[in-house]
Formats: structure tokens, C-alpha cells, sequence
């Protein structure tokens, strides 16, 4: 038996099989040899070898044997298996490596016989309808992936956190049946696949820009010093390179290539990481990947075999596009074989073989389907390839387009936009493009296209229009300029007028000018299918430019505005007059003024009046109800409330409304209880209580003792002296006056009852009977002792008591008063009489 051993050198190897195992004589590795170049069809299955051998002198056994798909692997499609009975040996099926294992029962190695005979009944099958390319198989006595196409050995040694350094250091130390191990250097995608997407794992491989930042060499093996890259994420490779996406980024001085763990963007691509890389996660190294192979001084072996099928297939296939019916040439092109061309996805008619087919006249869009047969395969999808049959525009291709000679020059020829020619000749599709040339010829290939407006009929009577549509399909018009004898009748106009019936009056306000449609058509005779349009100017009207599209238009022009008219055919755009025939009048709405407020007194009447009247309008005054008032410029009301005026100008322009607010007033209504006097103080005062205006409607003002003098608004008069007074309150809007007496009640501090005529009698002031309805005055000496009773509202106290003069001293006083609602109210106080 034989056993794959890892030594670290050949001739070690050799040394430590004699010690171990006695050998009086080298072990010679056995050779392996197959044969098979096939052709393989699609949903088939097929061997994967035609003849197998394996030659060792002095073994018939081994451990396992290992086939790969080794170069062209799709995984979930591509599939080994072993066919028929062979009790003898087991296999198993890496998926992700692609990799079909055969081995012996249980621990028992596999017999050579058993596993030559096995090999010859292993299949090779797609689950792919289109499989393309060619598939390579890799026979070998070792579980290290083989690739045949660089003959070298790629192994994953799983190894957590190992650095890149360790990790180069272990994979030199690294052999294969005698073959030196590194680094692993991947210089194609062939090598990318088998080392990235087809080894379970993630790890180091032997790429450097340690030596200088942005260029990558291969540092280990046969490749060292070869750059593969120059740069960072938007880098070039001079040869090959399979970087991740945004890779290599240099993120934290990341000198060292690494294969990308399978959860980071695509499969077996590369990153660059720091010589320890990440302690944990996606970034943490795994290991690292061993090449063996192609280092000076490695033994030849002859331990692998490789095979490989070929797959016709379909590289390209292009449909082809035409515009309207015809035939329609087709191409595919095959890796191998014949292209073979059927109507159906399946089955159906073999309708051309070869790789040109021309098809029938078509009508429709209509789909092929084409396969690539060798050796007489005819399993497998068919490459759909269509034949597209776009449609051409449908237009009116002869038009005779009329306009007005309206340029003041009647000599036929006039100026046109010819844009305006495209709704009719492409019937209203918007979609089309239209361009307009000189030539036919032109028109048909799109060159020199004519600017469209303004075009003069004396340039070409004829020009021709190309109508594209948007699958690049074109068909051309020819479009006859003609000049139209049809006009307006001499003189004519019609008119719209409106009022200015906006706040801002500026003399432009909107009309509706559809209005002036009809009379304009009964300018024509009838059933023409004529449409009238707008402009502003006659050029626009001739080129039919800046048409007005609003039609509730407001004019431009303040109070007075012409428009243009054109009148054509919906037909076929014909002219049949153009011009100045559509004035806009605005009539300014009626301006006057009115006194915003005024005053009516109770029981009286007050004249509204309109004043600076801007014309002579006609009136009607409304009251708050609605109900109408009055018709004239004035109207006389006698109630408050809100009135209102609209003026009406002969032209029928009515005025907003105009009001006027009335106020009622009326003359005060004041008694005693409307009064609080404050007496028998140093600051004698009246005041006024108008506070829920008891006093009545009016805006009052206040005179104490003087009707002629100032009036006053305070309600309040201050050091008023003892005695009568009257007041006076009066309407500030003019509706009268009232007045009332008011006694203010205080005494003189002394009297000298000497004859001389000069306060000879002591008296208080101030106490009337309209105020009170009883009044008592007593005097007593300074000891209490009465002295004399008098009355309040007569010639006072003289100085005597009992008939005898009192001599100079001070007496005392109290007053005892009743007002006219019964309520009593007292007063003391003290005095002098002086001799």
C-alpha cells in the first residue's frame, strides 16, 4: 500500500519511509494515465474518461483517489457521479470543491482494479440546459486540488490567526509527494477558481507591497518579485489579479494578500490585511494556501491524470431589427459544431443550418431559436434570436399647406412655420419627430433639415417632411406650400368689452375671446371645419407662434388692446385670414367717495351724501338688511346702522359697494343719582359716573358753572368751593346740552359778627332742598353746652345766645341731613367767632 505522506523534503521523505516501514528499496510513487477527449451534450450524462490506468510497481493499493472539475466548475449544476455496481469501493461529493472522492469499504484501502474500473463508469453531467466551454478533469492519488492546466498541487492548511509571516515561513516548510510548497501565487483565473472558489477556506497567499506601498509582487515561489498590480482600489494589473470589490483599500498599513473569507463580497477574491490581520471576525486570518510546483529541483510525478470534455455551445447571437415588412438576416456563432436555426424553443422544424439565416418576408416580430450541434447532439436549450419588425409612422404623405399673404407684399409669397404642418401629417401623434429638408433625398437619410420657421414659399415651393418615430423608423411627406386668396371683409372688427371688476384698477382685466369665435367664422362660409386663433402680433399670427392658449385673457394693453385673428382649416392648415380684427375694450369701474361715518341724534334724520364723482352714474343705497333706500346721489336716514352705496357707470360698470356707518347719539340724561360729591374737605371735588353710560348714547364733555367756557372730558372736578354750583353736560356730536345744580356742602372757619357787613353770620353752604328734605344745624360751645339751632338753608347763626353777645372763641357744629331718598347723612365740625 501506498500513503500520501507531508515531508518536508523528497529525499527526507524517502529517508523516513525506509526508517519507518523497513523498505530495503525506494518507494515508488505510482502513475496514473487516462485518456478522454469528448464532446459532451447539454441534460446528458457522459464519462469522463475512455480508458484509465494506474502503473506502481510496488503496490496494488492505496488510500483514496481524488477526481476534480478542475478548470470550466459551475457549482449547482455540475455534477460527478459513479455509475454502475462496484461493491468495493464508496464515494463521496465535495460540492464546493467539486471534487468526487473514491475510496475503499470502511478504513480499507481501494484496490487498483476496483478503482480503475470505477473511474471508467464515473459521469460527468449539467443540470444547465446551455452549458459552454470545456470542462477539465484531474485524476490524482492526493487530496491537494490539481490543476492541469499549470500542473502544480494547491492545498488549504486551516491555521487560526496565524500571521502572513508564520504563515510563509510554514508553507516553505511544506511538501507534496516531494514537490517544494510556498505561498500560493495565482497568476490566472483558472488558478483563482481551484484556489479560491474550490477550497474551503480562507488564507494567506504569498502577495506583498511590503517593499513599496501600491506595488504588489508575488514574494514565495517560482513568481517572486513578478508585480501583478500597481495602485490601490483603482489600481491595474499588468497580468492578472482578482481583488474584491474597493480593494486593495490599504486600510491601517495593510501590506499582504489575502483570500476574502466567503461571507465578503465575491468568492475566492483577495484583500489586503496587515501582517496579523483582525483578532476575530471576517478579516481574522484562517490559514493559508500551499502551491507545490514549478520550484527548481522538484521531482517529476506522474501522479494525476486529466481529461477534459468539450461542450458545443452558442458564444453570440444577435437579432436584427427592420422597419415595416421584409426579410431580416439573422447570425449566431458556436464555440464548435453547426449552428442549427428551428422555429420552436423545442422540437419543431429545422429551418437553416449554418451561421447566417435570412428569413421569409415577415409582417410581425418574430423569434428563432438557434443550437449548437456536434456529433450529432440535439439535447439541451435553444438560444432564442429575434427578428424585430418595428412599424412605420403613419402620416398623410401629401399635404397642400396653405397661409395668408398677410406680409403687406401681395406678390404670393409669404412666411410659414412649418412646424404647424406636423399635426396633421403625423395625424396628431405627438410621439413623432418631424424635420423638413429641401431634398427627398435628404429627408430619407435626415441631413441638412431646414430651420422650420420663419420658411418663405420663395426659398421652395415644396419641401419634404421626415416623420420618425421613436424605434428610429421614418417615412416622408411631401408638403406643398400654397398661398391662400381668402381673407377677412375690408374694414371689419369685432369687439368684447368688459369692466375692470378687480381691485386694482388698471385698466387690464380677463375676457373670455372665445366669445368672439362665432361672429368671426360667420365671416366664412360655412362647413369649412374652420378654427379661429390669437396672437398679439402679426408675425406670430403668420408663423403661427405664441398662439394664446388661455383664452380667458387678460389684455396687455390698459383699457384697449387688438388682437390678432387667423381663421384655418382643422383639415389640412390651410390660411383663410389673418389680421388685426379682435379690439378689447376695459371700462374703468365707477369711482366716488362717501363719508365713512356720520351721527344721527334720537329723533332726528342725517343726510348721506356721495361726493367727487368721476362720472355721471346712477346710485342705490342699501341699508343693513339689503333692503333698498334710495336711487339717488344722497339718501336720508334716521337709525344706526351700516349703509351701503353702489354707483352704476352708463356702460353698465357697477362700483363695489361703498359704506357708510351711523352712530346714535342723543343728549345727556343726568339726576342727582349720576353725581358723588365729596364736600366739607380741603379738596372738594364733583365727579361724574358715566361708566354704563347712564348718562345716555352720546360722546359727553363737562362745564361746572360756565356754559361759554372750556368744556372738559374728564368727568371730575377738583377744590371745588362750598355752595351751589351747575353743571353742564354736552353731546360732543351736537345733540344738546343739559345741566343740573349741585350743592357742595363746607362752612367758614370763622365769622365777626361786628356789623361791618363782612361775615356778620356764620352759615353752612351748600344744603338746598332739592338735594335734601330735611335739614338740621346745631351749634354748642367748646364744652358741649348747646348754644343755638338754625336753619341750614337760611341767614345763618349771628353770635348771640339768649340775646347776649358770645364772646371770641371756638364753638362746634353738627348737621344732621336728609336726602330726597330718605338716607341721612352727618357732618361735624368746628369754627371761631372773633370780636
Amino acid at each position: 500500500m501506498f500513503t500520501v505522506m507531508r515531508k518536508p523534503s523528497y529525499l527526507c521523505f524517502l529517508l523516513l519511509c525506509i526508517i519507518q516501514f523497513g523498505w530495503a528499496q525506494t518507494n515508488i510513487p505510482p502513475t496514473l494515465t487516462a485518456s478522454g477527449d469528448q464532446i459532451y451534450c447539454p441534460l446528458s450524462q457522459i464519462n469522463i474518461v475512455t480508458n484509465m490506468n494506474i502503473v506502481d510497481p510496488d503496490d496494488t493499493e492505496i488510500e483514496a483517489l481524488y477526481i476534480q472539475i478542475s478548470t470550466g466548475y459551475v457549482q449547482g449544476q455540475d455534477l460527478l457521479s459513479l455509475n454502475g455496481s462496484h461493491p468495493n469501493i464508496t464515494t463521496s461529493w465535495n460540492a464546493s470543491e467539486g471534487k468526487l472522492t473514491l475510496r475503499g469499504i470502511g478504513a480499507a484501502p481501494a484496490n487498483y482494479v476496483a478503482l480503475i474500473a470505477a473511474v471508467i463508469d464515473v459521469v460527468f453531467e449539467s443540470s444547465s440546459p446551455t452549458p459552454s466551454g470545456e470542462k477539465f478533469f484531474s485524476i490524482t492519488i492526493g487530496d491537494a486540488n490539481y490543476l492541469p492546466s499549470s500542473d502544480h498541487y494547491y492545498e488549504y492548511v486551516p491555521s487560526l490567526g496565524i500571521t502572513w509571516a508564520a504563515a510563509q515561513i510554514a508553507a516553505d516548510g511544506r511538501t507534496y509527494f516531494g514537490l517544494q510548497g510556498y505561498l500560493a501565487t495565482i497568476t490566472s483565473a483558472a488558478e483563482a477558481q481551484i484556489t479560491g472558489e474550490q477550497i474551503s477556506g480562507a488564507g494567506w497567499i504569498g502577495g506583498s507591497d511590503a517593499g513599496s506601498e501600491g506595488v504588489w509582487r508575488w514574494v514565495t515561489g517560482p513568481e517572486t518579485g513578478t508585480i501583478f498590480w500597481n495602485g490601490g482600489i483603482n489600481g491595474s494589473s499588468p497580468n492578472y489579479a482578482n481583488w474584491n470589490f474597493e480593494e486593495p483599500n490599504q486600510s491601517g498599513d495593510e501590506d499582504y494578500a489575502h483570500l476574502t473569507d466567503p461571507s465578503i463580497g465575491n468568492r475566492g477574491s483577495w484583500n489586503d490585511l496587515s501582517n496579523t490581520g483582525a483578532p476575530n471576525g471576517p478579516y481574522q486570518p484562517k490559514g493559508y494556501i500551499v502551491e507545490y510546483g514549478g520550484t527548481p529541483g522538484d521531482p517529476i510525478l506522474n501522479i494525476s491524470a486529466n481529461t477534459k470534455i468539450s461542450i458545443a455551445s452558442i458564444d453570440s447571437a444577435t437579432g436584427t431589427e427592420r422597419c415595416g415588412d421584409g426579410i431580416v438576416s439573422l447570425s449566431a456563432i458556436s464555440n464548435t459544431g453547426t449552428v442549427q436555426w428551428y422555429d420552436t424553443p423545442e422540437n419543431g422544424t429545422l429551418l437553416f443550418s449554418g451561421y447566417t439565416y435570412t428569413t421569409p418576408s415577415l409582417a410581425t416580430t418574430t423569434t428563432y431559436y438557434v443550437y449548437a450541434s456536434i456529433g450529432g447532439c440535439t439535447t439541451g436549450g435553444r438560444i432564442p434570436v429575434t427578428a424585430t419588425i418595428n412599424p412605420l409612422p403613419i402620416i398623410t404623405p401629401i399635404l397642400d399647406f396653405k397661409n395668408c399673404d398677410e406680409d403687406g407684399l401681395a406678390d404670393g409669397f409669404t412666411d410659414f412655420n412649418l412646424t404647424e404642418a406636423n399635426i396633421i401629417i403625423t395625424n396628431g401623434d405627438s410621439s413623432l419627430n418631424v424635420t423638413y429638408h429641401l431634398l427627398i433625398s435628404d429627408a430619407n437619410t435626415g441631413a441638412n433639415p431646414l430651420i422650420p420657421s420663419p420658411f418663405n414659399n420663395n426659398i421652395a415651393g415644396t419641401v419634404y417632411a421626415r416623420i420618425e418615430n421613436t424605434l428610429g423608423c421614418h417615412l416622408v411627406s411631401t408638403v406643398n406650400l400654397q398661398v391662400s386668396t381668402t381673407a377677412f371683409p375690408a374694414g371689419y372688427m369685432t369687439y368684447l368689452d368688459g369692466c375692470d371688476a378687480d381691485t386694482n384698477q388698471d385698466g387690464l382685466h380677463p375676457l373670455d375671446i372665445s366669445l368672439a369665435t362665432p361672429e368671426i367664422l360667420n365671416q366664412f362660409p360655412a362647413n369649412q371645419n374652420l378654427s379661429v386663433h390669437y396672437y398679439t402680433n402679426l408675425g406670430d399670427a403668420t408663423l403661427e407662434e405664441n398662439e394664446i392658449t388661455d383664452l380667458n385673457y387678460t389684455n396687455e394693453t390698459p383699457y384697449e388692446q387688438i388682437l390678432y385673428v387667423r381663421v384655418e382649416s382643422d383639415d389640412n392648415g390651410a390660411c383663410f385670414g389673418i389680421g388685426p380684427y379682435l379690439t378689447l375694450i376695459i371700462y374703468p369701474l365707477p369711482s366716488f367717495e362717501v363719508h365713512e361715518e356720520a351721527i344721527v341724534c334720537t329723533n332726528s334724520t342725517v343726510l348721506l351724501t356721495t361726493y367727487n364723482a368721476q362720472g355721471n352714474y346712477t346710485y342705490q343705497w342699501s341699508d343693513m338688511n339689503g333692503a333698498v333706500i334710495g336711487n339717488n346721489a344722497y339718501v336720508e336716514v334716521s337709525s344706526e346702522g351700516r349703509y351701503s352705496v353702489i354707483a352704476t357707470s352708463n356702460v353698465g360698470c357697477e362700483s363695489p359697494p361703498s359704506t357708510v356707518d351711523i352712530y346714535e347719539s342723543n343728549v345727556a340724561n343726568i339726576s342727582m343719582d349720576d353725581i358723588l360729591v365729596s364736600d366739607i374737605s380741603t379738596n372738594n371735588t364733583i365727579s361724574i359716573n358715566n361708566q354704563n353710560n347712564n348718562l345716555g348714547l352720546g360722546d359727553y364733555e363737562f362745564s361746572l358753572d360756565n356754559p361759554f367756557s372750556t368744556f372738559q372730558n374728564d368727568p371730575l372736578f377738583e377744590r371745588v368751593e362750598p355752595g351751589l354750583h351747575t353743571l353742564y353736560v354736552r353731546d360732543k356730536n351736537g345733540c344738546g346740552s343739559t345741566q343740573i345744580e349741585i350743592g357742595v356742602i363746607g362752612y367758614p372757619k370763622f365769622f365777626t359778627p361786628n356789623n361791618d357787613g363782612f361775615n356778620d353770620k356764620w352759615q353752612v353752604l351748600g344744603v338746598t332742598e332739592e338735594h335734601y328734605q330735611k335739614s338740621e344745624l346745631y351749634i354748642y360751645d367748646r364744652y358741649g353746652l348747646f348754644i343755638a339751632q338754625i336753619d341750614p338753608m337760611g341767614e345763618g347763626w349771628d353770635g348771640y345766645f339768649n340775646d347776649k353777645t358770645l364772646l371770641s372763641n371756638d364753638y362746634w357744629f353738627t348737621l344732621e341731613l336728609t336726602d330726597q331718598t330718605g338716607n341721612e347723612h352727618n357732618r361735624n365740625g368746628h369754627f371761631s367767632l372773633k370780636r
